[in-house]
């Protein structure tokens, strides 16, 4: 079993850090951590290179295993050997049967998914945590919160302010909401946000302001497949600063906590600029949220807090998310994943202010293909200098050039599949709460 093979690798470790990643862990990093053979999952993306990156530097052996061809961390020095496995959207028992072989034939200790693999390797939880740690909360509760509507509703339950809040799971609904009162109200306050239940980046979202509009969005919507397996979310539109954050919690306890501003988005969408927020509200809504959830695992949440302060969660994402980068730098990172008791029992890991990081490539599109205003040019240039580009570094330039043969992998699929780029970059590995 796990105990006991893993009391046997110990005394044979070899505790010189792997990956060429060389930054000198702290001491309670070296004691817990360090030796500790981690696979990561999702090595498509950038923040899953990070991870690599600040567990390789704290003296973990990483290994990673991907679906895709070309990823991150198959050329990073941060991980000593990549494995292709199946798309977990596509064949979920081949892939849960491969991260099984891998954790076996690699003495894993940890099994970390950083993206939407991970619904999948939490419906095979208690096969793979017969052979590791498993680092996720269980399925039905990340069912709960991927769902734009389960987590409003538990928000609520909660005691928190939340925006209005409607489902759509059939023609009829749509109808419905056409001729409610909560339209009528939404409207009023500014407007109607449409959404997939289960997305991500954005996708597919758009904004009502009239009844006409979302009649047209209506007929739009309904076409084959839509309902029930594809239901909607709509939303209350609140006028405000949008606010996201990034999260570790172990058994409902805070060990490492990140937000930000989005300020660069791509298509309204993914954030492209980190520069670390210190917002004690913010933090103290994500403490209480995931002790009231006693959750255990990655997680983070999107807000808008209007002028006068008040804060409403708009979605979460039980997973890693691009604030881990404001993280990298802190060497008590590694614990606040792997080993939360070397941390004191009020500490909470969080980024140094003054220190920003960017995806440089999608950050210079937005600058140049007139994403920014005039006036707004040389701030958004004073930030594109300042800010550290998440996947390259010197020591560990690979990884910046794979980006290329990923895009021409992501386009075929989108022209393959009549798919945008950003939705063939995760067909793959997508969970929108089906059984598993």
């Amino acid at each position: 079993m796990y105990t006991e093979r893993r009391a046997a690798e110990a005394k044979r470790q070899d505790p010189t850090p792997r990956g060429g990643i060389q930054v000198e862990p702290q001491p309670n990093v070296r004691e817990k951590v360090r030796g500790s053979k981690v696979l990561l999952t999702g090595g498509r993306a950038p923040a899953a290179l990070e991870m690599a990156r600040l567990l390789a530097a704290a003296g973990c052996e990483v290994i990673a295993a991907e679906s895709a061809a070309h990823h991150l961390c198959r050329v990073s020095r941060a991980v000593k050997r990549s494995y292709r496995v199946p798309g977990p959207a596509e064949d979920p028992a081949s892939f849960i049967a491969a991260l099984e072989a891998v954790i076996r034939q690699e003495a894993i200790d940890w099994l970390i998914p950083t993206c939407e693999e991970l619904y999948f390797i939490a419906a095979g939880y208690e096969r793979l945590s017969q052979q590791c740690r498993v680092f996720t909360a269980p399925l039905a509760q990340l069912r709960k919160l991927h769902s734009k509507w389960h987590f409003i509703r538990s928000a609520e339950h909660h005691g928190f302010s939340v925006p209005k809040t409607v489902r759509i799971q059939s023609a009829a609904q749509w109808q419905e909401l056409v001729h409610s009162g909560c339209l009528e109200d939404m409207l009023a306050g500014g407007g109607c946000v449409l959404k997939p239940e289960y997305s991500r980046f954005a996708a597919k979202v758009r904004m009502v302001k009239s009844r006409k509009e979302l009649l047209a969005s209506v007929s739009e919507l309904q076409a084959p497949l839509s309902f029930p397996c594809y239901p909607w979310v709509a939303q209350q539109y609140i006028a405000g600063r949008e606010i996201c954050t990034y999260s570790i919690a172990h058994q409902g306890r805070l060990t490492a906590h990140a937000a930000y501003a989005s300020q660069y988005a791509v298509n309204g969408g993914a954030n492209v600029y980190f520069e670390p927020l210190d917002h004690p509200a913010v933090r103290e809504w994500v403490s209480r949220y995931t002790a009231l959830e006693e959750f255990h695992g990655q997680i983070a949440f999107d807000f808008i807090e209007t002028d006068d302060g008040r804060l409403y969660p708009i979605e979460c994402n039980p997973r890693t998310t691009s604030g881990l980068h404001l993280l990298a730098g802190e060497l008590g990172l590694a614990s606040a994943l792997l080993a939360p008791e070397a941390l004191g029992s009020a500490d909470v890991v969080q980024p140094s202010q003054g220190v920003s990081s960017m995806l440089a490539v999608p950050m210079l599109a937005i600058g140049l293909s007139g994403g920014v205003s005039w006036a707004a040019a040389p701030a958004w240039l004073r930030k594109w200098l300042r800010a550290k580009d998440v996947t390259f570094r010197w020591l560990d330039p690979r990884p910046s050039l794979e980006q290329l043969p990923m895009l021409l992998d992501m386009r075929r699929t989108a022209v393959r599949r009549g798919l945008s780029l950003i939705e063939a970059s995760t067909c793959d590995i997508e969970w929108n709460g089906c059984e598993l």
